[in-house]
């Protein structure tokens, strides 16, 4: 329940500095540390990623529209992926979605960008996820800035990457 609750408020701020995104002042959040899996099972946590802003997206290689904005992200990975870092976290619950299933489906498409697994869906429920695609943009310090429900074009996802760069 209290998990349930912080996350409600984790969206709702989000939800606020998604509205004033544009604006210098943009209210943040210091995100909660998750913990997910690389592919060969080492425990990797967000927290790992200070010093550049992070896109966050879940996804899953059996969700639509999951599948039409990877192309996407991987092209932008590919011209910003220097600047920040990409945490692709597929869904993965052992039933629907596997590691191996998901890892072969970015193999198969030739991604360049890193996947992350969230084997126990312990990330997705301490987040609150509850729709995929979902992307979290966080600043260098580990603060979310703002979120974006479905899947993205290269115009919003920029857009999103340039706030958190340009957050101070």
């Amino acid at each position: 329940m209290k998990n349930r609750i912080i996350a409600t408020f984790i969206v709702l701020i989000f939800a606020l500095a998604s509205v004033y995104a544009s604006s210098a002042d943009v209210q943040t959040v210091e995100f909660p540390n998750i913990t997910v899996f690389d592919k060969d099972g080492n425990v990797v946590n967000l927290t790992d990623f200070r010093g550049k802003p992070v896109v966050l997206n879940f996804w899953a290689s059996w969700c639509g529209p999951c599948k039409n904005e990877m192309p996407t992200f991987d092209e932008v990975y590919k011209e910003v992926g220097n600047d920040v870092y990409f945490v692709m976290v597929d869904m993965t619950d052992g039933v629907r979605e596997t590691v191996e299933s998901g890892s072969a489906y970015v193999e198969k498409m030739g991604y360049s960008f890193p996947v992350y697994y969230d084997t126990a869906q312990n990330a997705a429920y301490t987040l609150g996820i509850s729709s995929i695609p979902m992307t979290i943009f966080l600043d260098a310090k580990g603060h979310g800035v703002t979120y974006y429900i479905g899947a993205l074009n290269k115009d919003a996802l920029l857009y999103g990457i340039d706030v958190v760069k340009n957050h101070k």
